[in-house]
């Protein structure tokens, strides 16, 4: 087939990172195919491809429209974004420069897209002499292909020598260390969320739903500078105390003795947060503070123990030690026996990124690393979740830097104590 092949002649306007900085991105993603014994790697999910290309300026919210880009392990081959034709006006947010543009079939998005951009990868893998290579992709349970699986197993098919992998041997430990401009953005994104919190924590007041309070933390978000709002998640008890990662009802009030949990945060230029407080309504009760003190000498432990070179499963059994040493070692026994032994994760592009703090990774810290640490403990060490009354726990996103840590949602922003409002 002809290809529609754009050689931009303007590159980099408005893009995400600068020139240097994106081919630092390029040789390193470069030398871990090399390590990793892979010759391209294919992307179509959002962060990968704007961490890759430096373009976002488009609409992702419009699934069909399959933005993807194949960077070859040989600096010889030309990386390449494909497009659908008229596209290529926003590439020139990237460095890249070539664009392979593809056609919407009749009926522009609403028809039966993918055909085109099939034959415009397989082609270019044959003018590539990639038809017989090893491509990573997103395949994994930590990526979501931004392709239709229709499109992708039709791809599969047009090039039927290509052995096909994960990419997330090679993405993740590029991605995993940050920039100082990506830091930057990430202790934007850390303040504003810490601020806004404060804000709707002293907002709180009874009879207020659980989304009244959220619209007021995420108006405040977008007041300092917040980009967007993907995360926000808040459950006050007693009713859904146990209710992990839910979204704020208008329906659940707020009433004296709730005990309220916000998890996430707001993202600055691309970049998230994601912190955990806890608030109340009228004093806790004794009880309440006590187990939520566990959950947090658990957490500062492991915050202590963050380093270079320290390895992701030293900083969770540094949670897991300090549990034990608070009289509930069968608490760790049991959430081990269950399988529920990660307390955090790292962060960026992504709410979740790899490695991630969980027992037995032996990965180490490295500088420039930004993790989230968030050990939980349930109400008077009770096991499984669903036979307890509370859980309690508290999150941190933490830079690991040369001589140790930073913790970037510290105290100067919010306290880790309840608040009572």
């Amino acid at each position: 087939m002809e290809l529609n092949i754009t050689e931009q002649a303007t590159k980099g306007l408005f893009a995400d990172c600068t020139l240097e900085e994106h081919n630092r991105r390029i040789a390193r993603l470069r030398e871990e195919m090399d390590r990793q014994g892979v010759d391209a790697l294919f992307l179509t999910q959002e962060s990968n491809v704007r961490y890759a290309t430096a373009m976002f300026d488009v609409a992702w919210v419009i699934p069909s429209y399959f933005y993807t880009a194949l960077i070859p392990r040989d600096d010889k081959l030309p990386p390449a974004l494909f497009v659908p034709n008229g596209g290529q006006i926003q590439t020139q947010a990237s460095w890249f420069d070539t664009v392979v543009r593809w056609d919407f079939p009749p009926g522009f998005y609403m028809g039966k897209v993918g055909d085109s951009l099939i034959e415009a990868v397989s082609e270019w893998l044959t003018r590539l002499g990639l038809t017989k290579g090893r491509i990573a992709t997103e395949t994994g349970a930590h990526f979501r292909i931004g392709l239709s699986l229709e499109v992708f197993d039709a791809l599969r098919s047009s090039v039927p020598e290509v052995i096909w992998s994960d990419c997330g041997a090679v993405v993740w430990p590029v991605r995993s260390i940050k920039s100082d401009e990506e830091i930057r953005r990430l202790r934007e994104s850390v303040r504003i969320s810490c601020e806004s919190i404060k804000v709707g924590f002293e907002a709180i007041h009874d009879g207020m739903s659980e989304r009244d309070l959220v619209n007021i933390i995420a108006a405040e978000m977008h007041l300092r500078g917040g980009s967007d709002i993907k995360f926000t998640s808040l459950y006050a008890g007693p009713d859904r105390a146990l209710w992990a990662d839910a979204s704020p009802r208008r329906e659940m009030t707020i009433h004296p003795g709730s005990l309220i949990q916000f998890d996430g945060g707001c993202t600055y230029d691309g970049y998230y947060t994601d912190i955990k407080r806890f608030a109340s309504l009228g004093e806790p009760s004794d009880d309440q503070r006590s187990f939520y003190d566990i959950a947090r000498a658990a957490e500062q432990a492991s915050i202590d123990s963050v380093k270079p070179g320290r390895s992701y499963g030293e900083v969770y059994e540094a949670s897991q030690g300090a549990i034990r040493d608070a009289g509930y070692p069968q608490f760790v026994q049991e959430s081990q026996r269950f399988r529920w032994t990660s307390i955090g994760h790292n962060i960026g592009l992504d709410l979740h990124e790899m490695p991630g703090i969980a027992k037995g990774n032996e990965s180490g810290l490295q500088v420039n690393q930004v993790i989230c640490i968030e050990p939980f403990f349930y109400h008077d060490g009770g096991f499984p979740i669903w036979t307890v009354s509370n859980k309690y726990g508290l999150e941190d996103q933490v830079l690991v830097t040369n001589d140790g840590h930073e913790v970037l949602s510290s105290d100067d922003f919010i306290s880790r104590d309840i608040w009572v409002a």
